[in-house]
């Protein structure tokens, strides 16, 4: 589309070069808990014309959400009006429409910095990524069953593909009717539910559906009994967060969430893209394509 990325990586994840074969021009080393150093890379490209942060944290912990979701983005931005540069871009996520969980509060805290900031900017608040729930792939190819929360049918989303949000992504870089908005996106639909994406996979991988039905409650039920160890262990503490973001996902769907009527609605989930996650399911089934999922996400 014209423009020419660049995308600095960590100077502790030098081997990410090499792995895509990528020049060191291509792909400059920066260290980004330094906000100098982060400066000092945007000085080197004095004609940027946009930022775009994907920042986010892996594990979602309190100590690294904030540390990530917040103070890493912070330092993205404050680099971004010191040179000069007057796009900024954030990737945040749909499901801080009602936050409940740390990731989701770091999140909004960054987007108010934002919104608050001089710099034009877009925030992007994505449904659902194709890997997002994919993560039971692997138990369907060995026969085994298809976990759903409850009976399968309480949450919904539109997945939106990695390339397909990508674009979007592009596409929100000079468009004067997206400036300073927050935008909720998904992908081609019909929203799904978790029962409906398993009878999905089942039909493309040619087995008889077969479904184990995990009641939600079971997360609350453990968060309660290790409350009373989490004051003195983060460790506890954690694990508890893990369990609550957990029963987020099994109990909350990932739309536009109307405040007014308090329900998700399907049809002002607006669309963007041609993939959908039918043809992922089957580059997966087919070995096409490498599945590709965190840990946590095996539930999903």
């Amino acid at each position: 589309m014209g423009y020419t990325p660049i995308c600095p990586v960590r100077s502790n994840n030098q081997d990410f070069a090499q792995k895509h074969q990528l020049s060191i021009t291509q792909v400059p080393l920066w260290e980004i808990s330094s906000i100098s150093s982060v400066k000092k890379l945007f000085k080197k490209y004095k004609d940027a014309c946009a930022v775009i942060s994907c920042l986010s944290s892996r594990k979602g912990t309190k100590k690294d959400t904030w540390e990530v979701d917040f103070c890493l983005n912070m330092h993205l931005l404050k680099a971004a009006i010191y040179s000069g540069i007057n796009k900024f871009i954030y990737l945040s996520a749909i499901c801080v429409q009602k936050p409940k969980l740390n990731f989701q509060f770091a999140k909004l805290a960054f987007e108010t910095n934002l919104k608050k900031s001089n710099i034009n900017h877009v925030i992007i608040r994505p449904t659902a990524f194709f890997k997002s729930i994919s993560g039971q792939l692997n138990r369907i190819k060995q026969n085994k069953r298809f976990i759903v929360f409850d009976n399968g049918k309480k949450t919904k989303t539109k997945p939106i593909s990695s390339n397909d949000l990508g674009k979007f992504i592009v596409l929100t870089i000079n468009n004067e009717n997206m400036k300073n908005k927050i935008i909720p996106i998904g992908g081609p639909g019909p929203a799904r539910n978790s029962k409906e994406f398993g009878e999905l996979i089942f039909q493309i991988s040619g087995k008889s559906p077969k479904f184990f039905y995990f009641p939600s409650v079971i997360f609350q039920i453990l968060i309660y009994l290790l409350k009373p160890f989490s004051f003195g262990s983060r460790k506890i503490a954690d694990k508890i967060e893990f369990l609550k973001i957990a029963h987020y996902y099994a109990t909350e769907s990932m739309l536009y969430w109307d405040d007014k009527s308090k329900v998700y609605l399907e049809d002002k989930t607006k669309e963007f893209g041609d993939e959908k996650i039918d043809s992922h399911y089957e580059l997966i089934l087919s070995g096409k394509l490498k599945l590709n999922s965190d840990y946590n996400q095996k539930l999903f």
